[in-house]
């Protein structure tokens, strides 16, 4: 019964704030920062200088690449077809596509459209549907 009165007299005045504490132990999270610090030390110069990298070097076939011939489709705000600056009606625009993306070119079928400010929404929709249906898979719109 003694023994039972003192841990609960300890108890009592502990919780009136005369034993237990709220410092935290700060020794151990010191001790495992030190230990991380000198590890990264010592790996960091390790990986620094031990990493070689082999870069290509430009050869003849870096500059005998030209770059690929781009199909551009004009809208003007008079609603003038052009294709590569030069005008044509949408008959001529067919042909055009035809003549461009040929089977023996390999080109990706895919075209940059640019359209006039004052350009109608309603002709806009009507070239693109007409390149879609036409085999174009990509339309870039500038």
């Amino acid at each position: 019964m003694a023994k039972k009165n003192r841990a609960q007299e300890k108890l009592k005045a502990a919780l009136k704030g005369g034993g237990f504490g709220a410092d935290i132990n700060v020794t151990p999270f010191v001790d495992v920062i030190m230990v991380l610090l000198v590890f990264f030390l010592v790996i960091t110069p390790v990986i620094l200088f031990s990493f070689n990298a082999e870069l290509p070097q430009a050869g003849a076939a870096a500059s005998a690449w030209q770059p690929e011939e781009e199909f551009v489709l004009t809208l003007t705000d008079n609603h003038v077809l052009q294709v590569n600056g030069v005008e044509v009606t949408e008959a001529g625009l067919i042909t055009k596509i035809n003549e461009f993306f040929t089977e023996e070119s390999k080109r990706e079928r895919k075209v940059i459209f640019n359209g006039g400010k004052k350009a109608s929404y309603e002709k806009v929709m009507q070239l693109l549907d007409l390149l879609k249906i036409n085999g174009i898979e990509s339309i870039g719109i500038r």
